[in-house]
């Protein structure tokens, strides 16, 4: 099953998953001991230093199902942030089995009616972690933070309404 493979989680991907294996009651059949499982075979990592072929929430996953047909989906964590043939619930079994998984991975979800099907990780084309890491930061000296800059109006003058508007 997955897991004997490298499960590798965000810091928050993994209080998720602790929070959700702390509930009682399973979304489906055997999802409580797969959570255990999981986190327990777990790398945590901060998200900026998480790889970009990781499988984290909110990311866009392209996966095969068996020797079917290809599939990609949005992973998120509930029903709230869910759209109909677009997103994958955490909370399902494939979104269970996926989330941690690198691409090249074939990771086994257990179905809800027991059965099992294999899911090989094809891509991660978009991660919400590196699209933080890769955005540049722009620092401004604080004494441009204090000067107002005014703009001039067509009208002539500036657009600084003076006390009068006070």
């Amino acid at each position: 099953m997955t897991y004997h493979l490298p499960v590798i989680l965000t810091s928050n991907d993994f209080a998720v998953l602790e929070t959700m294996s702390q509930q009682w009651t399973e979304p489906f059949a055997g999802a409580a001991d797969i959570l255990r499982r999981k986190l327990s075979a777990a790398t945590v990592m901060f998200p900026a230093d998480i790889p970009s072929d990781i499988v984290t929430l909110n990311s866009r996953v392209r996966f095969g199902i068996g020797t079917m047909q290809v599939d990609e989906r949005v992973l998120v964590r509930g029903p709230a942030e869910e759209i109909y043939g677009m997103t994958m619930l955490l909370t399902s079994p494939r979104g269970l089995a996926l989330i941690g998984a690198a691409v090249g991975q074939t990771v086994a979800a257990v179905r809800r009616d027991g059965s099992v099907e294999q899911l090989h990780v094809e891509a991660v084309p978009y991660q919400p972690e590196q699209k933080r890491a890769s955005a540049p930061i722009q620092f401004v000296p604080r004494h441009e933070l204090a000067k107002p800059k005014w703009v001039a109006s067509p009208y002539g003058g500036t657009d600084d309404p003076g006390p009068s508007a006070a």
